[in-house]
C-alpha cells in the first residue's frame, strides 16, 4: 500500500497540472500557429490574412515582416497592439523571440502573440483565452497511482554529454544533450532512459511505452524524476504527463528518441483522450 502522504502529494500534483492547463494562456487557449514567409505577413481577422486573429478582433491591424531572420512589427494604429503588457509601439519594432530567454509579448486586447524559432522557422503563435477547448476541456485523466512503477534507477553517466538530434512532431530536428542514462527493472526486465539533467539535480525525460495508442498519447509522454542521491534516481511514471501537442494541434513538441522507446507497457500517469 502507498503511503497516505505520497499519494496525497501525488494527487495535489496532478491537481496542479490540471489547474494549469486550464489557464489563461495555457495549450488549451492556443489558437494558431502562422509560419513567417519572407517578406511582409498581415496581421488580422480579416479572411485571407497571413496571420489569423479571432474574429473579435479588427480586420486589419499591421504586418510583421521578415527579412534575413529579423522580424519587425509595423502597426497601422498604435492603439490596436500592447507590448509585453504596457507599451503602446507606435514605431516600427524587431521581436525577440522565445529562444531569446525574454520573448516579446504582444497583446490585441487579450489575445497574445509570441515569435518562436524552430530550427530556422519563425512563427507566430498566438493565444485567445476564450478559445472553447478551455471552456469545455473535461480534466486530465490518470490511471491509479500504483507503487510498481515507481523504480529506482542507476545513473550511468555520460562524459561527456552525449550529443544527439531530436526530431519533433511538426519534422524539425533540434541538437541535444543527453547527460546519462537511467537503468532500472520493470517487471525483473532492465530498462534504460537517456536523460537531460535538470540545473535541480533531476532528470527529465521523454519516453514512449507500450500503452502508446491505446491508452496514452500515441507520440510518447514526458516525465521529470526525483533529485537524484549517490549515483540513484527514483523514476515515478506515476508522474508521467502528456506533452502539449495532445492538447493542441498548435505545439511543437520533441519526440521520443529511438533507444527511449520502452518494451514494457507503464500503466502509470496521465492517460490520453481527444479533445
Amino acid at each position: 500500500m502507498m503511503a497516505d502522504t505520497y499519494r496525497n502529494k501525488l494527487v495535489e500534483w496532478r491537481e496542479e497540472m490540471d489547474k494549469n492547463l486550464r489557464a489563461d494562456y495555457s495549450w488549451l487557449a492556443l489558437w494558431g500557429l502562422f509560419w513567417l514567409d519572407e517578406g511582409s505577413n498581415t496581421i488580422g481577422s480579416e479572411a485571407g490574412t497571413k496571420i489569423q486573429l479571432p474574429a473579435r478582433a479588427a480586420n486589419k491591424l499591421g504586418s510583421i515582416e521578415l527579412s534575413d531572420g529579423k522580424v519587425t512589427l509595423h502597426v497601422l494604429d498604435e492603439s490596436s497592439f500592447r507590448l509585453n503588457k504596457d507599451e503602446r509601439p507606435s514605431e516600427d519594432r524587431v521581436l525577440k523571440t522565445d529562444v531569446s530567454g525574454s520573448p516579446d509579448f504582444l497583446f490585441v486586447d487579450d489575445i497574445r502573440l509570441m515569435l518562436i524559432q524552430r530550427g530556422e522557422q519563425l512563427a507566430i503563435r498566438v493565444w485567445d483565452p476564450q478559445h472553447a477547448s478551455r471552456a469545455n476541456f473535461a480534466g486530465r485523466k490518470w490511471f491509479e497511482p500504483d507503487d510498481n512503477f515507481r523504480v529506482k534507477a542507476r545513473i550511468e553517466a555520460y562524459d561527456p554529454p552525449k550529443l544527439v538530434l531530436v526530431d519533433d512532431i511538426i519534422g524539425i530536428q533540434h541538437e541535444g544533450e543527453m547527460q546519462a542514462a537511467l537503468v532500472f527493472e520493470i517487471d525483473g526486465e532492465e530498462q534504460r532512459l537517456d536523460a537531460e539533467l535538470l540545473e535541480s539535480g533531476a532528470y527529465y525525460i521523454i519516453m514512449k511505452d507500450q500503452t502508446a495508442s491505446e491508452n496514452t498519447y500515441p507520440s510518447g509522454r514526458y516525465l521529470v524524476t526525483e533529485v537524484a542521491e549517490d549515483g540513484y534516481v527514483m523514476i515515478d511514471f506515476n508522474r508521467a504527463y502528456n506533452p502539449p501537442c495532445a492538447f493542441t494541434d498548435h505545439a511543437t513538441c520533441p519526440l521520443p528518441r529511438p533507444e527511449n522507446v520502452l518494451d514494457v507497457a507503464i500503466l502509470a500517469g496521465e492517460k490520453y483522450q481527444e479533445i
